[in-house]
C-alpha cells in the first residue's frame, strides 16, 4: 500500500518538475458545431435512404440525385417547423409549470404546438410521396413490404406494457374471448355463494 502511494506520488512530481508538454498547454481547439457536421453529410432519413436503403433497393445515381433534390428541397421547412415545435413545447412546458396559468390558455398552447407537430407530419408525408415517384414499381413494392415489416415492429412494441409484458387484444388486455380469462377478484370470490 505504501509502495502505491509512493509511486503515485513520485509520478506527480515527476509531471509537475517537468511541466506540460507545450502541446498539451494550449487550449483544446473547438469542436465543429453540429450545425457544420450536418451540412457536410446527410443525417436521420436522408442518410437512410441514400445509404443502406439505396443499396437494398439498388438506385440509380440519377435516382439518388433526384431524391437527395427532395430532401435538398423539404430540409428549410422541416427545420423550421421543428424550431416552431420545439418553442411551441417549451411554451405549454412552462405554462403547464405555473400553477396560475388559465385552463383555456393552456388548451391553446398545447394545440399549438399539436397543429405545429401534425404540419410536421403533412410534410414528410409530401416528401415521402415525392420519393415514390422516383422509385420503379418494384422499388416501391419493396419499400411498402420494408415498411410493414417496420410497422409491425411498432405494433408489436405498442403492445408491450409495463416490464416488457404484453397487453392489448389478443393478449387479454382488454378482455376479449381470445386472451386469457380474466381473474375474479378476491371480493368476488368471497361473495360467491
Amino acid at each position: 500500500m505504501k509502495t502505491a502511494h509512493a509511486l503515485a506520488a513520485v509520478a506527480l512530481a515527476l509531471i509537475v518538475g517537468a511541466g506540460v508538454p507545450p502541446a498539451l498547454a494550449q487550449a483544446p481547439a473547438a469542436a465543429p458545431a453540429p450545425q457544420a457536421a450536418r451540412a457536410d453529410k446527410p443525417h436521420g432519413p436522408e442518410a437512410w435512404f441514400l445509404g443502406p436503403m439505396a443499396d437494398r433497393l439498388k438506385l440509380t445515381d440519377a435516382q439518388k440525385t433526384a431524391i437527395k433534390a427532395v430532401f435538398d428541397q423539404h430540409r428549410p421547412g422541416l427545420e423550421a417547423n421543428r424550431k416552431a415545435v420545439r418553442a411551441a413545447r417549451h411554451d405549454l412546458m412552462e405554462a403547464l409549470g405555473k400553477p396560475d396559468t388559465p385552463e383555456d390558455t393552456l388548451k391553446t398552447l398545447h394545440r399549438t404546438a399539436s397543429d405545429l407537430e401534425f404540419q410536421g407530419q403533412l410534410e414528410r408525408r409530401a416528401m415521402r410521396r415525392e420519393i415514390r415517384t422516383v422509385l420503379t414499381p418494384d422499388q416501391r413494392e419493396q419499400v411498402a413490404r420494408m415498411e410493414g415489416r417496420m410497422e409491425g415492429r411498432r405494433e408489436a412494441m405498442g403492445r408491450m406494457g409495463r416490464m416488457g409484458r404484453p397487453w392489448g387484444p389478443g393478449w387479454g388486455g382488454d378482455g376479449d374471448a381470445g386472451g386469457p380469462a380474466p381473474m375474479a377478484s378476491p371480493k368476488a370470490a368471497v361473495q360467491a355463494p
